[in-house]
């Protein structure tokens, strides 16, 4: 995993914790190249998952339906339970989505119904991630719940 080379100093970057380290929203650079914006979870929120984050640095697992009251897109490297605080990649590359199965690489990818889940398939109501792509195609289902590598450039939600 990355580590934090600019940003608040002696930082937990690899694990979650139940009282805040730094201010909310605080933002560093990783040496992969990343950025990351330190959260606190509203609920459990799955490894890799595609994640909205509020204006009060609120992470979620992210749906079509939630996509109106996220401010950002963001994809934990990390598992959060409820209530924990932690870093969210915000962009960069060597960082993981879960997909559905048989996502293609280096193709639009939109929101889905799922949570935390992204395809390469627009169904009724589905959004537009612009600045997202998978290196490499998800393969099956299970493939796509273990994470898919993606580059994340600026990432935004857009209307279809």
């Amino acid at each position: 995993m990355a580590k934090i080379t600019d940003g608040p100093v002696g930082t937990i970057f690899s694990a979650t914790t139940t009282t805040a380290a730094v201010a909310l929203g605080s933002i560093a650079n990783t040496d992969d190249g990343g950025e990351v914006v330190y959260c606190i979870s509203s609920g459990a929120v799955s490894q890799y998952a595609l994640a909205g984050i509020n204006e009060d640095f609120d992470v979620y697992m992210m749906t079509t339906a939630l996509s109106a009251q996220s401010d950002r897109l963001g994809f934990p490297q990390i598992a959060f339970g409820a209530g924990e605080y932690g870093w969210v990649y915000t962009r960069g590359s060597n960082i993981k989505v879960r997909t559905k199965a048989s996502a293609a690489a280096d193709t639009q990818l939109y929101t889905t119904a799922s949570a935390g889940v992204v395809d390469d398939a627009s169904s009724a109501g589905a959004l537009k991630l612009d600045g997202v792509v998978l290196v490499a195609a998800a393969g099956t289902a299970a493939t796509g719940a273990a994470g898919i590598e993606v580059k994340a450039s600026w990432p935004a939600i857009r209307e279809t």
